[in-house]
């Protein structure tokens, strides 16, 4: 049997359920969400009870996307709109021999650029610091709520030209941590067959849109991730193949391993700023997110 509601995490001795190995808690209703560990050593604290669903992404400053014609996606962040144009790029082959990379223009100025090993950079084009890396789980409950909270605000200081904004997809959970180590690994994989900047974006919030209720719910289902993807375009015979084979599952467990070993990536979200790891005081508001990106600067 689960844990009661609003019980604190992790489990108590005595009672059952897997401790997450991600980093803040989530939001409850009305209230902000903490940031992500300054370093080793953190434990998560409570977060919404497991069956609550994640807030959806309409108010609130959250992003509405849709897609006009074959190649234009709009995002209306905070009354704002940017268009985002795909175009062939020099963003380099995707890792798995299908289609190449290609970068997406925002409207602006700045460019969504994906990389080989899943990671995607925003930023205008020479705008090298101060680098913002962010590294997500798209199971966590917290990295939803992070998500909701500062991704407009993110996406405007990119466009602005201040901030290199890098997001850093991975898989935080084990082997024997289901179903949300499955749930995932399937959404990572397919974020990963998405081969331009503009779509990657919009498929990654479509992504925590239809994030799970909680970490004992099994969600991503392959059939589930080609659907989100229709609306957007993405639709082609590759694409497809590629969600439904989980053409870049060994990878995405390559790459997150090196996350955890090289760069000492210990929870999920995790903010850095030029490197530095970021705290809960960092990352309470986007006020207070962006002022410590702006101190950085």
């Amino acid at each position: 049997m689960g844990n009661p509601p609003n019980a604190p995490w992790p489990p108590q001795p005595g009672r059952g359920g897997q401790q997450p190995p991600y980093g803040p808690p989530g939001v409850p209703p009305g209230g902000p969400a903490p940031g992500p560990p300054p370093g080793p050593g953190w434990q998560p604290g409570p977060y919404p009870p497991p069956g609550t669903p994640p807030p959806g992404r309409r108010g609130g400053g959250g992003l509405v996307i849709a897609l006009v014609g074959a190649g234009l996606v709009l995002l209306l962040v905070a009354g704002g709109v940017f268009a985002l144009v795909v175009r062939d790029g020099d963003g380099g082959d995707d890792g798995g021999g299908a289609q190449p990379l290609r970068v997406g223009k925002i409207a602006g100025g700045a460019e969504a650029t994906p990389l080989a090993d899943g990671s995607l950079v925003m930023a205008r084009p020479g705008v090298t610091a101060p680098v913002v890396d962010i590294y997500e789980d798209f199971a966590c409950p917290p990295c939803g709520a992070f998500d909701r909270m500062h991704d407009p605000m993110l996406k405007r200081l990119a466009v602005e030209g201040r901030a290199k904004v890098v997001f850093h997809p991975m898989l935080i959970f084990t082997a024997g941590q289901e179903p949300t180590h499955g749930n995932s690994l399937r959404a990572a994989a397919a974020l990963r067959c998405v081969t331009d900047g503009a779509h990657w974006l919009s498929y990654q919030d479509a992504l925590y849109a239809h994030q799970p209720a909680s970490e004992n719910t099994t969600g991503y289902r392959i059939e589930e991730l080609v659907s989100y993807a229709a609306p957007l375009g993405l639709t082609s015979d590759d694409f497809t193949s590629c969600v439904r084979s989980q053409r870049y599952a060994e990878s995405v467990k390559v790459v997150s391993a090196g996350y955890v070993s090289s760069s000492n990536v210990s929870g999920t979200p995790t903010v850095r700023v030029n490197g530095r790891g970021l705290g809960s005081s960092d990352t309470e508001s986007p006020d207070a997110l962006r002022r410590a990106i702006e101190a950085a600067s």
